[in-house]
């Protein structure tokens, strides 16, 4: 867990970029053009006089951009920005803008470390965690596990806005960051000069069962082939985890900036037919267990969004009761080609479930999104499904909805979704 500490004063103080280790040159200096600092932010902002975390921050050295600051926020949530520096973005763009980026509160290699989650469900969404894994790391972080909701995120933003002495940010977030920004701007539209959303998650939130998700796997499925969906549904229907193949599936559009799915029509159907070693080939291939904590922190995922999201049993004494009842009163066909089974087992309704009650992040009574927008999705992406950008669109105030064909999740890895970009920060 990162190391905490009393402060007596909130303060950004310069480092020797110690926290900037993936892209400072051998002598220990900052990434060249860059400074690197540490933001010092209270746990909990009730007690700004009681612990403390150190968030790494690396800022662009052009403090007079014409345009202002630029902070890129990533995804997960869990995912730190620090070594994502190297990212892809337009030459232009970086001499208009300061490029500023920071590892939120958990992330990063001073972030929350809990090895047993970490090793059997790494960054994953799907995949099932063992109930022990679970208990182990809520026990870990102890009583802080309730202070690392996306609420917490943005006042950690807003306080980095404040030490930057710009009056307006423009806030470009992928995926869960895309969450975050929103947020910030509902809570501070004063202070937002732009927003780019790659990849949406909605600030409404999502349904923590997936079924949003099953629904998005009918549609690009049956617009890749003609027996994927068929296939699909019998393999899950004769006992294979539907929360693997939504694993493998959704990885599949994270890990490419033109997914076809190539391959996954065959190994599919292979599997239905007896032969299921493409298949599990796959499963290895696109899984996300033993991903290293300090490049998606699976403790700070799970506390994230059991602090963030509605689940079944939010507000009721009992917890397993209310989710049974919840499970009872789903559609099969709501969740065709999958199943209840696979509702059921998410890694976020078995991880939560059993996850420590503690603060619940509460969220701007503001539903729209006042600062000009820009929002970036791939038909192929198998992550966050397309219905989440189009409800964003029609929830913003000025908003422009850019779809990629063929494109999967994280857009502006694609060369078409950074000159949507480019054009849209340089207009």
């Amino acid at each position: 867990m990162r190391t905490i500490r009393l402060l007596c004063a909130l303060v950004l103080a310069s480092t020797a970029c110690t926290a900037c280790s993936a892209n400072q040159p051998a002598d220990g200096s900052c990434a060249e053009g860059f400074t690197c600092t540490t933001l010092h932010v209270p746990l909990d902002r009730a007690r700004p006089d009681g612990p403390s975390l150190d968030l790494p921050v690396i800022a662009a050295d052009n403090v007079d951009a014409p345009r202002g600051v630029l902070l890129l926020l990533t995804g997960g949530p869990g995912q730190p920005a620090i070594p994502t520096l190297s990212r892809n973005v337009d030459p232009d763009v970086l001499r208009e803008y300061r490029l500023v980026m920071f590892d939120q509160r958990g992330t990063g290699a001073g972030g929350l470390n809990c090895p047993a989650l970490q090793e059997t469900v790494g960054g994953s969404d799907f995949l099932t965690p063992p109930t022990e894994a679970v208990d182990q790391c809520a026990k870990q972080i102890g009583s802080g596990v309730g202070y690392y909701g996306t609420p917490d995120t943005v006042d950690d933003i807003e306080q980095l806005r404040q030490f930057l002495k710009v009056d307006r940010l423009t806030l470009d977030g992928t995926s869960y960051g895309s969450f975050t920004a929103e947020q910030y701007g509902l809570k501070y539209p004063d202070r937002v000069q732009a927003l780019v959303l790659d990849s949406v998650v909605p600030h409404k939130g999502f349904d923590p069962m997936g079924l949003d998700l099953m629904a998005a796997t009918n549609e690009v499925l049956r617009a890749t082939c003609q027996t994927c969906i068929a296939d699909l549904a019998w393999l899950v229907q004769h006992g294979v985890s539907g929360t693997d193949l939504m694993e493998m599936l959704s990885v599949s559009s994270l890990n490419s900036v033109n997914p076809t799915l190539q391959g996954i029509p065959a190994a599919l159907h292979s599997a239905r037919t007896g032969d299921e070693s493409a298949l599990k080939e796959l499963f290895q291939r696109t899984t996300s267990n033993g991903l290293p904590y300090d490049q998606l922190s699976a403790g700070l995922h799970m506390a994230t969004l059991c602090s963030d999201l509605h689940f079944p049993w939010s507000g009721k004494p009992n917890r397993q009761a209310a989710l049974d009842d919840a499970v009872r009163r789903l559609d099969p066909k709501r969740l065709y080609p999958y199943d209840v089974a696979t509702a059921r087992e998410q890694l976020m309704i078995q991880g939560c479930l059993r996850w420590p009650a503690a603060r619940v992040s509460t969220y701007p009574a503001a539903q729209e999104l006042l600062p000009r927008t820009l929002i970036l999705h791939g038909s192929n992406d198998l992550f966050c499904p397309l219905d989440w950008s189009r409800w964003e669109k029609d929830h913003a105030r000025s908003a422009q909805l850019v779809v990629i064909p063929g494109s999967g999740h994280s857009v502006q890895r694609d060369p078409r979704g950074r000159q949507a970009v480019r054009t849209f920060l340089l207009d």
